[in-house]
């Protein structure tokens, strides 16, 4: 088993952005990641220091994160802005995919990643994660782009409208539920 690096796995998503298709070259640098659960696991020990915001590293053009979901946490429907490449390397996220129509939205088939399994998500995509009942969730995310300083949406439900994402409250709903399951110690 080799360590994860998380620099030198930074860099190599940094030098992916120059190819054809760097959401590609990215998930193929996530898969061979997650496939060493093990080395990430030992990389982003459990539990939580509650000052670790996940971020390995951000930039205007990549933000690369380790993201440890609470069990039985729901992120709430949301858009990213720019294209998500995320790889699970414990538990699974189910991901309920919607696309925007007339004003509203519109559920898909929702989406089980596993760990081992990347997803690619187009800058268009709008999800809700859920994570399992029983066990938090881990996955290695790189957006292209910085998504704090994006524009980004959120919807109360499929049927409201959108309104402007919060990531204040996002992170004041991640650490609620982080301290609650045991996830975070603080």
């Amino acid at each position: 088993m080799r360590a994860f690096d998380p620099d030198s796995f930074t860099q190599s998503c940094i030098d992916a952005l120059v190819e054809h298709d760097p959401a590609d070259a990215i998930r193929e640098l996530i898969q061979r990641a997650v496939s060493e659960p093990r080395s990430l696991e030992l990389a982003c020990p459990v539990p939580l220091d509650a000052s670790d915001d996940g971020i390995i590293h951000r930039s205007d053009a990549i933000m690369v994160c380790h993201a440890i979901f609470p069990r039985r946490f729901q992120t709430g429907i949301h858009n990213h802005g720019v294209e998500a490449v995320i790889g699970v390397w414990s538990g699974f996220e189910d991901n309920h995919l919607f696309e925007e129509a007339g004003g509203r939205l519109r559920t898909l088939v929702p989406r089980r990643v596993e760990a081992g399994e990347v997803l690619v998500l187009g800058a268009d995509a709008i999800h809700d994660v859920h994570t399992p009942p029983t066990m938090w969730s881990a996955a290695l995310h790189v957006y292209l782009g910085d998504i704090s300083t994006v524009s980004r949406s959120a919807w109360a439900s499929a049927d409201d409208a959108a309104s402007a994402f919060d990531g204040e409250q996002q992170q004041r709903h991640w650490t609620e539920v982080a301290v609650a399951t045991g996830l975070v110690v603080e």
